[in-house]
């Protein structure tokens, strides 16, 4: 049984309690935990960027030299999606950011690169590349400010997502002990074994 840790928190205040601390106490009690998990952004380091103006690459009829305001900065990235326009709110990667392959889905980290002998000093988004789906339909760069408002330059996607980290443990209840077979079960278990009272919603 998967459970997560803030979930526990809104019945328990275990903000001053370390996951191996938990986790000890609950697997001495009888209540095994096999595994833990830490969730989150599938990305780093991903900002809000304003295009400014798009031109025409040198050497490469379908790419495109983006000009993005950061908020403290200007940078030109190389881009081939075919759905931005001037003056959209997207998402930024500078080099140093974590985004994921759109063909392997695997995690990589931005790197500098010269693209058909320009260099990139970055890289817009998609949401596949943000590891995110759903958002809207068409092919190519995330636009933001399609579906959020009061967007500026420069701010960090996850606070805007409301994406936040989170541990899962998966425990493991023994028969007897069907009232451990929710989360406000493991809670009221929680309560018991550190002292601490329990929240009802």
């Amino acid at each position: 049984m998967k459970i997560s840790l803030e979930w526990l928190n809104e019945y328990v205040d275990i903000s001053d309690l370390t996951t191996e601390q938990i986790v000890h106490e609950l697997t001495m009690s009888g209540l095994e935990v096999e595994e833990i998990e830490t969730i989150g952004p599938k990305f780093t380091n991903i900002i809000t960027a304003q295009i400014k103006k798009i031109n025409q690459h040198p050497n490469a009829d379908k790419l495109h030299l983006v000009d993005v305001d950061l908020g403290d900065s200007i940078k030109t990235v190389v881009c081939g999606a075919q759905n931005i326009q001037e003056g959209q709110i997207i998402p930024y990667a500078s080099v140093g950011s974590k985004v994921l392959n759109r063909k392997t889905l695997e995690v990589f980290e931005l790197t500098p690169a010269v693209i058909r002998g320009v260099e990139s000093q970055g890289m817009l988004c998609s949401q596949d590349e943000l590891g995110l789906s759903g958002m809207q339909e068409e092919d190519g760069i995330l636009i933001l400010n399609r579906l959020y408002d009061g967007l500026r330059p420069g701010m960090k996607l996850e606070e805007i997502l409301n994406i936040k980290e989170d541990t899962v443990i998966d425990v493991a209840p023994t028969p007897n002990r069907g009232d451990e077979m929710s989360v406000f079960g493991v809670a009221r278990e929680i309560s018991a074994l550190f002292g601490k009272p329990l929240k009802t919603i």
